[in-house]
């Protein structure tokens, strides 16, 4: 168990847990804030040139985007576990053909600066809860790229060009890639080119979110 991992868990014990989404005692993410999660029904982007698949699980507003919030900004580690748990339920009723589940990885400037990848948290929350296999390192972030939300659909895809590659043996031949939120599509499909040229034959992206009125 990693130091920051051990830490977490004591603070647990020490200090109650108090709910991401609207701050209350009991539990990391109440009940009455996840029957206000609102479930994505609207287009989903079109799916890009190296992606077989798209899934997203909630739209990203309320108490999820709080959630979210507080894992990425206030690092909260532990409500990664709640958010897993919910992008694994989604996986159970909409499923995906997987040989391996891949997080979207950080930059190294990036996860220096953060202390962790929230995707790798989540993914490893999904892999836990369907025992399908995670694979993470392999797949790099070689360019650190300016901040997706920032740009515009055509900004975003230039800025993901080429930025990731696969550094090891030929990847799985189905693989289910990880993240929090979803905008275009273009981080995920830059992803999915790199896995490609490593040799996988299927690449789909699982989302725990993504904003309503996106242009599909």
């Amino acid at each position: 168990m990693s130091l920051a991992l051990l830490l977490d868990s004591l603070l647990s014990l020490l200090l109650p847990d108090r709910c991401a989404g609207c701050g209350r005692l009991g539990a990391l993410l109440c009940d009455e804030c996840r029957h206000r999660l609102v479930v994505y029904d609207e287009a989903l982007p079109r799916v890009a040139d190296q992606l077989t698949g798209v899934r997203i699980a909630y739209v990203f507003e309320g108490p999820l985007r709080h959630a979210l919030h507080q894992l990425k900004y206030r690092r909260r580690r532990r409500v990664a576990r709640p958010l897993g748990t919910l992008m694994a339920s989604h996986l159970h009723t909409h499923p995906l053909p997987c040989d391996a589940l891949i997080p979207v990885p950080l930059h190294q400037k990036r996860l220096k600066e953060r202390g962790f990848n929230q995707a790798e948290l989540l993914a490893r929350e999904v892999a836990r809860a369907t025992g399908f296999p995670l694979v993470v390192g392999p797949l790099v972030r070689i360019r650190a790229t300016r901040q997706q939300a920032l740009l515009g659909v055509a900004e975003r895809i230039e800025n993901v060009a080429d930025a990731f590659v696969w550094k090891g043996p030929a990847p799985p031949a189905r693989i289910v890639l990880v993240d929090d939120v979803l905008t275009t599509g273009a981080t995920v499909n830059a992803c999915a080119a790199a896995l490609r040229a490593g040799g996988a034959r299927e690449v789909y992206a699982l989302a725990l979110a993504r904003s309503r009125g996106h242009m599909p």
